[in-house]
């Protein structure tokens, strides 16, 4: 609630230390099938209003001090935005390729030039993007009444985001432990909770030990997969020319296909599997770098999160999208072998334009059911996610919550759409 003046008040004492727990949602699982059936009857335009139902579970089983945060973003501001940005951003960057077709022709070096720089303009809004969702999303955030806020500029941001990335490659990637402490540094220092804003003083340094361990144990998984590939695609490849298969190069037993399709995808496979280990190690250690860096009034975040349990919560993740889209794949052969079916059971309709127009209106249908569906489970996913988070996160100090006043209304009125369109977008 709020005390006088738009003030945050606490119903221990005004300096306090504020516990952050995790209350599960409930109702997760009829939500899912609610915003999964409406997705296929709306043809995906309710994804919007679902995503807002889901954002408002989730931050509602955040609480501090016992009392929830509240999201009262709604479907429409989502979607507003997304048709907005449609219309005034994605249409004209299709217009634009398709103009220097027409201006230059398929074959023209012109074409390639148009459209590269269509993707720098492209990956420069990426920045805008996620600024303005978190922003977005912010101005959404409630606890107490009191709402969070990003103040500052996303062109700035965007600005940051672009030629910061630009530098990666360059630097075989050692500028990323620098790059993603800057780009937290104007987030967080842009971020208010109320009129009371967050201070982070994070530096790279620190990082860089476990980046370099990372980095060498990527370039280690990289050479050994190429190395095995390589050597895996020599060897069938010699086996064929001894056999004499040399004499016809395009032609090759279709079980070595399959074997080598396989040993391909099993290398790569196994190879992220181990990347993505390393990878968790090392972003374990930038979330809880950060958080120790970043502080609110008297109060600092305390974070102890660890790769092993980032994988496992991530493992757990992959088998629940994975199993939403056996269901929807499941769902899709169903409705078209039951149309197949049904068509032979009519030998009249196989001769019938009907057959072919039924066939196409199960095929719809049944894509319907798999896109819809095969999202089933991103609640649970988005849900299981934040509770790791929130379950190793902490807050050490006080915090005089009557001097945290109500913050200036941004006035924004529509959602991220941005974000939406090139999928940036974090929940």
């Amino acid at each position: 609630m709020e005390g006088p003046h738009g003030a945050a008040t606490s119903s221990a004492s005004p300096e306090a230390s504020l516990k952050i727990t995790w209350v599960p949602p409930s109702g997760l699982m009829s939500l899912s099938l609610a915003n999964a059936l409406l997705r296929m009857v709306t043809l995906g335009i309710y994804n919007f209003w679902g995503k807002t139902e889901v954002r408002k579970r989730i931050w509602s089983a955040v609480r501090l001090d016992g009392e929830p945060l509240s999201y009262t973003g709604t479907g429409k501001e989502l979607f507003l935005g997304f048709l907005i940005v449609f219309m005034v951003v994605i249409l004209p960057l299709m217009l634009a390729t398709f103009a220097a077709v027409f201006a230059f022709g398929p074959e023209s070096p012109m074409v390639g030039v148009v459209q590269m720089l269509l993707y720098v303009i492209i990956f420069f809004l990426t920045g805008i993007a996620i600024y303005r969702a978190q922003r977005y999303r912010l101005s959404r955030t409630r606890w107490r009444g009191i709402r969070g806020s990003l103040t500052g500029s996303d062109k700035s941001y965007a600005w940051a985001y672009f030629w910061t990335a630009l530098l990666i490659p360059i630097t075989w990637g050692w500028i990323l432990p620098w790059r993603t402490t800057t780009l937290q540094q104007i987030m967080t220092r842009d971020t208010k909770f109320g009129d009371r804003p967050f201070r982070f003083d994070a530096k790279p340094g620190p990082l860089y030990g476990r980046f370099a361990m990372f980095w060498c144990g990527t370039a280690f998984i990289a050479l050994a997969a190429f190395g095995v590939l390589a050597g895996t695609l020599g060897k069938f490849m010699g086996g064929d020319t001894v056999a004499g298969i040399a004499d016809e190069p395009n032609a090759m037993d279709p079980s070595k296909i399959i074997e080598i399709i396989a040993i391909v995808y099993g290398v790569l496979a196994v190879a992220f599997l181990f990347y993505y280990v390393l990878s968790a190690w090392y972003r374990a250690r930038q979330i809880n770098h950060f958080a120790a860096h970043t502080h609110f009034e008297g109060a600092t975040l305390k974070s102890t999160v660890t790769g092993g349990g980032l994988v496992w919560v991530a493992l757990g993740n992959f088998l629940l999208t994975m199993l939403g889209w056996a269901l929807g794949f499941g769902l899709f052969l169903g409705i078209v072998l039951l149309s197949t079916t049904i068509n032979l059971a009519d030998p009249q309709s196989a001769i019938s334009s009907h057959q072919d127009t039924a066939t196409r209106v199960a095929a719809i249908l049944g894509l319907l059911v798999l896109t819809a569906f095969s999202g089933l489970f991103s609640p649970f996913v988005q849900a299981r996610n934040a509770r790791y988070l929130v379950d190793n996160l902490s807050l050490l100090g006080q915090i005089d919550l009557a001097k945290v006043a109500q913050g200036a209304d941004q006035g924004i009125t529509r959602g991220e759409g941005l974000a939406q369109a090139f999928d940036v977008d974090a929940f």
